[in-house]
């Protein structure tokens, strides 16, 4: 029976990551979130939805609009504007609540 007494090899020095970095990895993280709140619209952040909306509201295929418009409900619930599916209008005194 052999032991080997060499040490191990060092770690590398760990290099602080440059603001273009961590901003890149942000974006991609953004991104990760928006792709994964398409379809869980609820359970999303508001800044995700955010997101969601700028990101889909100029494309033309439908699965992106209706994302938007999820997106966009569910702002509009959080908000206290939309109560179920419908508008509540601001300046209208009978209230759907």
């Amino acid at each position: 029976m052999t032991f080997d007494l060499t040490p191990p090899a060092p770690a590398p020095a760990l290099v602080p990551k440059t603001a273009a970095q961590r901003k890149a990895e942000q974006r991609a993280r953004d991104k990760r979130a928006v792709a994964d709140a398409v379809g869980l619209e609820s359970l999303a952040n508001t800044r995700t939805l955010a997101m969601l909306l700028r990101e889909t509201v100029t494309r033309d295929a439908a699965h992106e609009q209706r994302a938007a418009f999820r997106a966009w409900l569910e702002i509009g619930k959080r908000a206290g504007w939309v109560h179920g599916s419908k508008v509540v209008d601001p300046l209208d005194n009978q209230r759907l609540f």
